[in-house]
């Protein structure tokens, strides 16, 4: 049996072999998981931070709170503002202890991002486990009963084995995900403070004067920190009578120094600051100073009240970083900085540069422009350029998306720009087929968080004519693989957009709910799928004329539904119904009208068994 959407379709159709009736609704995967040896998969990000400074301390007492525990699940959180260095702090430990952890290491970005299905994805597609959708009783198993088998089934089977979840916004669940095997460590990284009273805290701050100073000084180089600045006979006069020595040479270095330490602290000694404006002065000419950085910063802060490093508290620093996001910005040339507010789009995930090709074809925009943007954006580290296997994609850090986001509202050209990155997407969920193999999951997974991104957040950029496949994507990605529970917000969300923005009668409005209604009756959900396909044939009866392909399809689900259900006199003349406008319009021999006729055939000889 084979199902499938042909000719790009929004309805389903099926197929027949060997005259067995095959459910147009069927979603299951039946595949079998490649066998991989029982080696432990070790996946620890790739960090583009060369110059890791200090932290000795949060790395032995992450150790030590991980291992502390030897009956119970050990749980523990880096926790700290953004752009501390958490992330980094935790790639840096599993690197560091990966040979403490024989049972592997398994990393996932837990922002927005739903756990359960990284989890079971992971699983499947790493390895090359087939995690079960239904238990020994034909009953569907939720997600967490999934997850759960999940951990039970780890491979290898022993040997302690360390989760990270970085970034996570709260514990919504976490507790009904969590394994019960004690071999399992876990790591969060958090920006929430106290996120739960079981969860052991490892709070995180901001460098220290020493360590900010000193990471200032692996990126730039002892002697461009320490060399002398330039300064008037008063001004080293009065710095010499404060420092109180003679020799001007000493004091010239230690001003500079003093220059060094006071940019530091105006970054607030964060570690993200501190890094961007270093690289910002290392591609600068020997002779522009740290005072002239200082000075530029400065000035920054005054053109835009917002950013104000007086403030204290927890902001003082983040404006800081926001500071020298706009020094590297003003360099950028005008087309680079459209390409960059086109960033802002992404979700905080990694994403691959030819959307961003794609994208800016459809706007016209000079291919030579989209290179240089690329290279003058990685320059000055407003992107990140990430390389895992045989993927080589781009990530930026959620501060920075956020400030090219503000950007983008400016820019006059953001509705145009919205509508191009959303029409690269929905050429991506168009091409999601309803029962998608697991070498196509694993070949479009990276576009997933991107697509959610504009079903959640981008669809007044979807035109009319494309919402139905910015929601049907996403619910086909999941459905495909059995994940009924993420599948289902997705066609329900689809039935409510297309209503709201299509009104309800509209052919897209009969689809959706004839895709809900295939997902209740593929969960046995059988009395809120027979007025969904119910209303749906009535739909494309009043707009589409009763002789039209998608009726007979209609016919064909619903009688697909009775038959299910062991209504089989329900289901005939349905059938027969189906069969007849099929031949009508689409030939004897086309594969739906195959199909129906399969499908009835079947269940006449069903109806002869049950007889006799």
């Amino acid at each position: 049996m084979k199902q499938e959407n042909k000719d790009n379709a929004k309805g389903w159709q099926t197929e027949a072999n060997n005259s067995n009736v095959y459910n147009a609704d069927t979603i299951n995967i039946n595949h079998q998981a490649p066998q991989k040896p029982a080696t432990a998969v070790k996946y620890i990000p790739y960090s583009g931070i060369r110059h890791f400074v200090g932290r000795s301390n949060e790395l032995t007492t992450i150790h030590e709170k991980l291992h502390a525990q030897n009956n119970t699940v050990a749980i523990s959180a880096v926790a700290g503002m953004g752009g501390v260095g958490k992330t980094e702090l935790a790639i840096k430990y599993a690197r560091e202890h990966a040979d403490a952890y024989p049972g592997g290491v398994f990393w996932l970005s837990a922002r927005d991002a739903n756990i359960a299905a990284e989890i079971i994805q992971f699983v499947q597609l790493q390895m090359g486990l087939e995690v079960p959708q239904h238990d020994f009783q034909g009953n569907n198993l939720t997600l967490v009963q999934q997850v759960a088998w999940c951990w039970q089934n780890w491979q290898p089977t022993e040997g302690l084995v360390l989760v990270v979840l970085d970034d996570v916004t709260n514990l919504q669940g976490f507790d009904e995900l969590i394994p019960s095997n004690h071999r399992f460590r876990i790591l969060l990284t958090t920006r929430l403070r106290d996120i739960d009273a079981n969860v052991e805290e490892i709070p995180l701050d901001v460098l220290s004067e020493e360590e900010g100073l000193q990471l200032l000084i692996n990126i730039l180089g002892e002697k461009r920190v320490n060399k002398p600045s330039r300064h008037s006979k008063d001004e080293r006069r009065n710095l010499n009578d404060s420092l109180e020595v003679k020799d001007t040479e000493i004091a010239s270095l230690r001003r500079n120094d003093a220059d060094a330490q006071e940019l530091c602290k105006w970054l607030g000694y964060l570690p993200l600051g501190i890094e961007l404006v270093g690289r910002y002065i290392k591609k600068k000419p020997p002779h522009f100073t740290l005072g002239k950085m200082l000075e530029l910063l400065q000035q920054q802060r005054l053109e835009q009240e917002a950013i104000n490093p007086q403030k204290k508290g927890l902001s003082t620093a983040q404006r800081g970083v926001l500071a020298a996001f706009e020094l590297s910005w003003v360099e950028l040339n005008p087309e680079t900085q459209k390409i960059a507010g086109l960033l802002s789009l992404f979700a905080a995930d990694i994403f691959v540069w030819e959307w961003v090709e794609s994208t800016a074809k459809s706007l016209n925009w000079d291919e030579s422009d989209v290179e240089k943007a690329i290279e003058q954006l990685y320059q000055r580290h407003l992107v990140q350029c990430l390389e895992a296997d045989d993927l080589y994609g781009y990530k930026i850090h959620p501060l920075i998306r956020e400030f090219l986001k503000d950007k983008l509202t400016a820019d006059g050209e953001k509705n145009a720009i919205k509508q191009a990155f959303t029409n690269t997407f929905i050429e991506i969920a168009q091409t999601i087929p309803y029962t998608p193999t697991l070498e196509f999951i694993n070949s479009v997974k990276t576009a997933i968080p991107h697509l959610t991104e504009v079903a959640e957040n981008l669809t007044d950029a979807v035109s009319d004519e494309n919402l139905f496949w910015a929601f049907t994507g996403l619910a086909w990605f999941y459905n495909g693989q059995g994940l009924y529970g993420l599948a289902a917000p997705w066609y329900e969300g689809c039935v409510s957009a297309v209503k709201s923005r299509l009104g309800e009668n509209h052919p897209d409005v009969a689809s959706s709910l004839n895709n809900l209604a295939a997902l209740y009756k593929s969960q046995g959900r059988y009395e809120q799928a027979e007025p969904m396909y119910l209303q749906a044939l009535e739909l494309y009866k009043q707009l589409l004329g009763e002789n039209h392909p998608d009726v007979a399809t209609s016919l064909n689900n619903l009688a697909t539904l009775y038959y299910s259900q062991g209504r089989y006199e329900a289901a005939e003349p349905l059938y027969i119904q189906a069969l007849k406008i099929a031949e009508r319009v689409l030939g004897a021999n086309h594969p739906n009208t195959v199909t129906i006729r399969g499908n009835l055939e079947y269940l006449r000889t069903q109806q002869q068994g049950s007889e006799g």
